[in-house]
């Protein structure tokens, strides 16, 4: 009889397999009346039920014993539920699928532990500060507590790829183990000096390591670093590196990158996912690494409002849209003539008024070695 039993159940278990793998492939979403999904054992078709209705009639019949509905009773019970639970994986719909997932864990971000990345040889950590919209960074107790009017102060670390691009990190890490000495008169070049000047709203990306006084000269034919009464050489910042083996900008936020063949030590930290174009011309060589200051610093900097140099949009107004075309054409060369003659001129602020330029201070107040 057991073995009778056996086989009303081996009709099932296929009938409802066929059935769950055909919903999973199209992607049906069933719901019930409160608009909610159910799961592919509230659809049996028609040839499932009549199996289904077979086992329950062995287990009705009179003519069996005790023993042999028990045992019916805990063989269905056993596989039934294994079968649920696999169907309940096969019958998941992918629309309600995302619902389950915790989105912090799955964004496209450089911090996020999901990601492969080359191993890091090297951490540094960056003691950042961002002052309020007006500039300042002292305690004040006169304004209200709005964002704009919030200090930041946290400590950001980065892993740097020492495998992957030495020769970026070599000349980071240069601008890192220098030892700061107020009192010095004439201090060599750190970061721990530097700040974070700008943010390019095309392509996300935030512009670190501006040194103050740190300028890129010619001397005798050569290209050199002036640093006070300092004279420094400027190496390249190169690395042959395999197309396979580069990471690319478009793998998230919180990327460490350098221009191709710029002298200068200033680099970039992405703040959302690049464009694929930045490939081209920068080069990752490490990383933000995951912890709430990191991920506040972003998102703040994100916040932060940026100069822009070009005139405000016209308006959707088509009655003045001829008056706001010429009036941008004007304003666009009075600008390049002011600004082409300022420089010529030797005026300085010319160079401190940039697209993207942000309107806080962002500054580094300690870096070293961890």
């Amino acid at each position: 009889m057991r073995a009778v039993c056996l086989v009303g159940l081996a009709g099932l278990f296929p009938a409802l397999f066929c059935e769950s793998f055909s919903a999973y492939k199209s992607s049906v979403l069933v719901t019930n009346r409160k608009n909610c999904p159910i799961t592919i054992l509230q659809k049996i078709p028609k040839c499932t039920v009549s199996s289904l209705s077979m086992a329950m009639l062995l287990l009705d019949d009179d003519g069996n014993d005790e023993d042999s509905k028990l045992f019916l009773r805990r063989e269905m019970l056993t596989h039934v539920g294994a079968m649920a639970s696999t169907l309940g994986l096969l019958t998941m719909d992918p629309r309600n699928a995302a619902a389950s997932v915790d989105v912090n864990t799955v964004t496209n971000d450089a911090s996020s532990p999901g990601l492969v990345y080359p191993p890091i040889t090297h951490k540094v950590y960056m003691d950042v500060r961002i002052s309020r919209a007006d500039g300042t960074f002292y305690v004040r107790d006169d304004l209200p507590d709005t964002p704009e009017n919030q200090v930041f102060q946290g400590k950001l670390v980065l892993g740097l790829f020492g495998t992957l691009a030495p020769n970026h990190v070599e000349q980071f890490l240069k601008y890192v183990s220098v030892s700061y000495n107020p009192t010095e008169d004439d201090p060599l070049p750190s970061y721990a000096r530097s700040s974070f000047n700008r943010l390019d709203q095309s392509n996300g990306l935030l512009a670190g390591g501006v040194i103050p006084s740190l300028e890129i000269t010619e001397i005798g034919g050569s290209t050199a670093l002036r640093y006070g009464s300092r004279i420094l050489s400027a190496p390249l910042w190169y690395d042959k590196i395999d197309k396979d083996k580069r990471v690319s900008h478009s793998m998230g936020k919180g990327l460490l990158t350098h221009r191709t063949l710029d002298l200068s030590p200033s680099f970039g930290i992405t703040t959302r996912a690049a464009g694929e174009e930045l490939d081209s011309t920068h080069v990752v060589f490490g990383r933000l690494l995951p912890d709430g200051d990191s991920q506040r610093f972003l998102r703040v900097c994100e916040d932060i409002p940026t100069y822009s140099v070009d005139r405000p949009g016209p308006t959707d107004s088509p009655i003045n849209s001829t008056v706001d075309d010429l009036a941008s054409q004007v304003f666009a060369t009075q600008r390049d003539f002011f600004r082409g003659a300022a420089k010529t001129f030797g005026d300085s602020r010319v160079g401190k008024v940039y697209e993207g330029k942000l309107l806080r201070r962002v500054e580094v107040t300690q870096i070293g070695l961890l």
